[in-house]
């Protein structure tokens, strides 16, 4: 990924956020840009104290055919060296009370998802879900970087095990003024995901001078913003989660729960992800496993 030459200004347009899922998925799932979401899955590790992976491979790449109806919110990412750890990696933009028990979800099918009949435990490898929130996820905690073990009640100083993680960066208002007590290349990620439909060029080329890499992010997100096709994919991907939104509310409205499952049941036909099914119908991945 390089862009070397400077993107035309396009003041008059709204500019699509970094965070936004289309981008999001078109940066990190396109073939080639492999090393950028290796330097932010480095990032988040460096800032938990963990060593670096070596290579990585997007296991559900980003295909413009089908992002619009048939979006995975979740980024498949698989380390190629020989740790082996299992990212999911994810962008929330909306608060939902079941956010924490959809992510704990995911990655607990991933990591029994493993296992094959008569394999041994010592093959597992570790599954890291990390999110990126643009809402204060966790009030309690002062940090823009939270991350989470199960821990023992009576001392959670006392780990049960390392192979099953949350990370969660809140991107949001309330704690963007911490993002510099972070790594610098993770505070750097981080200002970029917030700030980068918000601030000029000049700017942003100040905020990231130090790290090459997010930069280059910015200078795709950039021309992101001025490719007339990826834009149309966006503002269709845009247009078909309002009509859904629509009919959702519209079932609500009319006490209709069954036309809240009848829009879940045909996502699931159409074969949507259960994530995605999840966030948009708030039904629980079990309910959603139910629907015939």
């Amino acid at each position: 990924m390089t862009r070397n030459d400077t993107p035309k200004s396009h003041s008059d347009r709204e500019i699509i956020p970094a965070y936004r899922d289309t981008f999001i998925h078109y940066l990190f799932g396109t073939h080639g840009n492999e090393p950028v979401l290796l330097h932010l899955l480095n990032s988040v590790l460096a800032s938990d104290g963990q060593p670096p992976v070596g290579s990585v491979e997007v296991r559900n790449p980003f295909n413009p055919a089908s992002f619009v109806k048939e979006k995975r919110t979740i980024l498949d990412v698989r380390a190629k060296d020989e740790r082996g750890d299992i990212f999911q990696v994810e962008f929330q933009t909306s608060e939902r009370k079941t956010f924490a028990d959809r992510m704990t979800y995911y990655a607990g099918r991933t990591f029994g998802g493993q296992m094959a009949k008569g394999d041994s435990y010592s093959l597992l490898r570790a599954v890291l879900a990390i999110a990126v929130t643009t809402f204060e996820m966790f009030p309690k905690l002062v940090g823009v970087h939270n991350s989470f073990r199960l821990t023992a009640k009576a001392d959670s100083g006392v780990v049960f095990t390392e192979k099953l993680q949350m990370h969660v960066l809140e991107a949001c208002k309330e704690k963007i003024h911490r993002a510099g007590e972070l790594p610098s290349a993770l505070c750097a990620w981080v200002n970029f995901f917030y700030f980068s439909h918000l601030k000029t060029e000049e700017e942003m080329m100040t905020l990231l001078q130090d790290q090459p890499v997010v930069m280059g992010a910015y200078r795709e997100h950039q021309w992101f913003n001025q490719d007339e096709k990826l834009r149309a994919i966006d503002e269709a991907h845009q247009l078909f989660l309002h009509d859904l939104a629509t009919d959702l509310e519209a079932a609500e409205w009319k006490g209709k729960a069954e036309g809240i499952l009848e829009i879940a049941r045909n996502m699931k036909n159409a074969g949507s992800d259960f994530d995605f099914i999840s966030q948009m119908t708030g039904l629980s991945p079990s309910e959603i496993e139910q629907l015939n």
